[in-house]
């Protein structure tokens, strides 16, 4: 990381999971960062996310040199898929004091990222993809989930339908996610026409926060380049902006982890970081060519239900091939989409601040921009 006979200078761009992760792994090694985000307007800090993960998770933290069980709410043995209950093994976290706890108070800029001021540059921007080449052909499914704190004890429940799911998560102290993602209709509309919570609300139940989001279902293998050359030694991709993101269940907390730590072993080598990339992730191209059928409202097959069945063991699920049939079915596009369906997934609203990159004369910059 020599440049010119001084050391190298670094910029993070984005300080969700994936850029708060490399700032904390670059530090233990003796590599500052600068950080930049834009500011949130979500009540946790963060971009949405159903704070959902397998146990690899645990090991990942420990690499960072926190105590992984300092942000684990609930493990959950159990879960009810379209009313029938499967053993799983997931973990639900709380993402916003786990990203506050990498970057220990470390200063985070909000502003312009200035690529001619860095050597190398990480595109840690999720699913705006700041400073990387937009992709074509991106898929964003949108989503809308709440925290909500109700006396009642709810299971944890996944609904499917038209290719996306509704989910209710528990997150401890009475507190749970519900929330849905939709490939074809506004999800907020499916939660409200759903019964995640077993009956009618009671007077009891408190929602103590919403919000709009979406996820990048595109899958890495069609997220090309991770690597660009419009800096000196680079603007390297991780997690979600490089598409790192299971295209069926949404999961990208511990993948956008592992991309950090491939990126630091292939750290000067940006066709073995795309090659590693690829080959980790392999398992959401067969996910990607499933949600192609189902938008397409083309008839799933056998080939397609066993990766969903190898798949569905990263979160310990025990599942028949049968039962995995019958799930994928409910899945699948039941009337062509809309005009207002994926394809303008989320258009941008008055007030919404976005990641916008530029580039003038030999002066690449990102900036911010709100929506008027």
């Amino acid at each position: 990381m020599i440049d010119g006979g001084k050391p190298s200078r670094l910029a993070i761009a984005g300080a969700g999971v994936a850029g708060a992760y490399a700032y904390r792994l670059l530090r233990d090694r003796g590599y500052p960062a600068d950080l930049y985000d834009v500011k949130k307007k979500t009540r946790c800090g963060i971009s949405p996310c159903a704070w959902g993960t397998s146990g690899e998770f645990i090991d990942l933290v420990k690499v960072a040199g926190l105590d992984p069980s300092q942000y684990i709410l609930e493990r959950v043995d159990q879960v009810v898929i379209d009313g029938i209950r499967f053993k799983i093994e997931m973990i639900t976290i709380d993402k916003p004091r786990f990203v506050r706890d990498l970057l220990q108070g470390a200063g985070v800029s909000y502003g312009p990222v200035d690529l001619e001021a860095y050597s190398r540059v990480i595109d840690a921007t999720g699913v705006s993809r700041a400073l990387l080449s937009p992709i074509r052909g991106d898929v964003f499914m949108p989503c809308f989930q709440s925290r909500i704190e109700t006396r009642r004890e709810l299971e944890a429940r996944i609904i499917l339908g038209e290719i996306g799911y509704a989910w209710c998560f528990p997150l401890g102290e009475n507190h749970y996610h519900i929330g849905c993602g939709s490939l074809v209709k506004d999800p907020h509309d499916v939660l409200r026409s759903l019964d995640l919570m077993g009956g009618q609300s009671s007077k009891g139940d408190t929602t103590i926060c919403s919000c709009r989001g979406r996820i990048r279902l595109t899958g890495p293998h069609l997220s090309l380049p991770f690597v660009s050359d419009r800096s000196a030694d680079g603007i390297w991709g991780v997690g979600e902006a490089i598409g790192c993101v299971g295209p069926m269940a949404g999961d990208g907390i511990v993948p956008s982890m592992k991309t950090v730590r491939i990126l630091l072993k292939e750290w000067d080598d940006p066709e073995a970081y795309t090659r590693s990339i690829l080959e980790e992730f392999h398992w959401m191209e067969g996910e990607r060519t499933l949600v192609d059928k189902l938008r397409n409202m083309e008839q799933p097959t056998i080939a397609n239900a066993r990766v969903l069945l190898e798949n569905s063991k990263r979160m310990g699920m025990r599942i028949g091939l049968k039962e995995v049939t019958s799930l994928m079915n409910n899945l699948r596009v039941k009337s062509p989409p809309s005009s207002t369906s994926w394809r303008d997934s989320l258009p941008l609203r008055r007030g919404q601040t976005v990641w916008i990159a530029s580039c003038k004369g030999s002066l690449s910059t990102s900036f911010l921009l709100e929506t008027g």
